[in-house]
């Protein structure tokens, strides 16, 4: 089980998968965290949102609202069974079972953080990260967390901070 690590759910436990993901290790989720520090009243988006981990440690936190997103459909359940464990108020989040990839050509919305952890095989090309940028609020982030044994092309977009963590790097994109 992963646990939550900080908030008003700090300490609770969330369901882990039994199908194949890989869970963001709480050495990393403490680092992309206590970077973000303040998220209250926040719009953010969890990308290839597996258990949920990233998007309900964002609630915790006191975003307003998180939608999930992923393509298969035992991450969306696992996902929904722990907003259902604790409590989570069905107005604040949104699950979405469609590929992350794709996700931005369906929607106008925007957001203030974008959390993105896609499996580390899978190519992350230019195109992604600039519809990242056009579906982030004015003073947005996008933060990836990604195999430290590949660079993603942010095309000509910087990272602003880039830390590695073992097989891990985080990167954080300002708008």
């Amino acid at each position: 089980m992963s646990r939550i690590i900080s908030g008003r759910f700090g300490g609770l436990y969330i369901l882990n998968p039994k199908h194949q993901i890989r869970p963001t290790t709480a050495k990393v989720k403490e680092y992309i965290f206590n970077v973000l520090q303040n998220l209250e009243g926040r719009y953010v988006i969890d990308l290839f949102c597996g258990t949920g981990a990233l998007g309900i440690e964002a609630y915790s936190r006191n975003a307003k609202h998180i939608t999930f997103v992923d393509k298969h459909p035992r991450s969306i359940q696992l996902t929904r069974e722990n907003l259902s464990k604790i409590k989570a108020d069905p107005d604040d989040w949104l699950c979405v079972k469609t590929n992350a990839l794709s996700y931005f050509d369906r929607t106008k919305k925007t957001y203030d953080i974008i959390l993105v952890d896609p499996p580390y095989d899978l190519p992350l090309n230019a195109e992604f990260f600039t519809q990242c940028r056009e579906h982030l609020n004015s003073e947005g982030l996008v933060v990836l967390e990604y195999s430290s044994r590949v660079k993603p092309d942010f095309g000509t977009w910087e990272a602003e901070t880039i830390k590695k963590m073992g097989d891990t790097c985080v990167y954080f994109l300002r708008k």
